[in-house]
């Protein structure tokens, strides 16, 4: 069995939100915190499923952003130190690229952008929220900074930047009982870069204070690797299923805890007919080995997976199911660090990848 390799304590994040002019992006230049703007996850102006407002995609609404994307990004930001994240133009409502970002040594980074809230849940769960904050500034004061930037950047023609500011100028309040709500604490500007340095000082006390090997729970599972020959018109070579589970931003195996007196082969065959639908006979399965990694989703916990590998066809288009929310396939050569816009769990990259590629290279005559 493979032991755990010793994981640094993961960047903290504090969420940042407000209604749209209020000055979220000074906060984060005065606190002197990197940060990531998730106004840069917005879906494509042509998506059909995009609502539209005003004559244009309405960027107030969540169903305009891209809320898994962002979670990704952010739980690859919090343990790699680094993540690939696309540029956004509103002008054009439109990607216009991507750039790496890269937060060195700093023990925490701002997400800021009116969706934040939405990221609470999945944050706070996973142990990477430091705090959640919401700018409370006056009506009157944020009308004319969201003009002023609206129209410094041609985002959008005046009278439009007119009607949409008047329609949040007037729904700002409302907005602002809604944040306080989800469980946002409301600071003024200057209270707010004042907080954010305080949680940085606390993050890199932790940081020298903290335990070589704190105390982990252990968590026994079953996992199933799923291989296949790459595509038609694609690199040759071998490529594994990964899949996302909602809420989460990190890539993973198929599988999850043994329930009750069940054998890991038992539960293996299970998860994969309760998140994929695909019912499996045992035999289909070969014993990959046994390995022990941090959880990527639960904090101060490690899991003892018993790891199968199967080369069964799955049917196309694959739908998966449960607490699954999307699916992709990646190369076994893949560089350990992203899924394909996404961080591998550290079970897959420590462990999994490694062993598959050895097993592969084995059977090469």
């Amino acid at each position: 069995m493979t032991t755990p390799s010793p994981s640094r304590a993961p960047r903290r994040i504090v969420l940042l939100t407000g209604p749209s002019g209020s000055g979220k992006g000074v906060v984060s230049r005065r606190a002197g915190v990197p940060a990531l703007n998730l106004d840069d996850f917005y879906r494509e102006g042509d998506d059909p499923t995009l609502p539209r407002r005003f004559g244009i995609p309405d960027w107030d609404h969540p169903a305009s952003w891209d809320a898994g994307a962002a979670l990704r990004a952010l739980t690859a930001l919090a343990h790699d130190g680094a993540a690939e994240i696309p540029t956004y133009s509103i002008a054009l409502s439109r990607r216009t690229g991507s750039a790496r970002l890269e937060l060195g040594d700093a023990p925490v980074l701002i997400a800021e952008g009116i969706f934040a809230a939405e990221l609470i849940a999945p944050l706070a769960a996973a142990g990477l929220l430091a705090e959640a904050i919401v700018l409370d500034r006056a009506v009157p004061v944020v009308f004319t900074l969201r003009l002023a930037r609206d129209l410094r950047e041609h985002r959008k023609p005046v009278p439009i930047l007119l009607q949409r500011g008047t329609a949040l100028a007037l729904q700002q309040r409302d907005d602002m009982h809604g944040w306080v709500r989800a469980g946002l604490r409301p600071d003024g500007l200057r209270a707010a870069v004042r907080r954010i340095r305080e949680i940085v000082v606390h993050a890199e006390a932790e940081r020298h204070c903290r335990p070589a090997s704190a105390a982990r729970s252990r968590l026994r599972i079953a996992a199933v690797c799923f291989l296949r020959d790459a595509p038609a018109g694609t690199a040759p070579g071998t490529e594994l299923l990964c899949v996302r589970k909602h809420g989460t931003g990190s890539w993973m195996q198929v599988g999850g805890k043994l329930d009750g007196e069940e054998s890991a082969r038992e539960a293996a065959l299970r998860e994969v007919e309760e998140e994929l639908g695909v019912r499996l006979h045992a035999e289909e399965l070969d014993p990959l080995g046994e390995f022990e990694a941090v959880a990527a989703n639960e904090p101060g916990t490690v899991v003892h997976a018993s790891v199968f590998l199967t080369r069964t066809p799955l049917p196309g288009p694959l739908q998966v199911r449960a607490e699954l929310a999307e699916h992709r396939w990646i190369p076994l050569e893949n560089d350990g660090a992203h899924g394909n816009g996404g961080r591998l769990a550290p079970l897959m990259r420590e462990h999994i990848l490694p062993a598959l590629r050895r097993r592969e290279a084995s059977r090469r005559p």
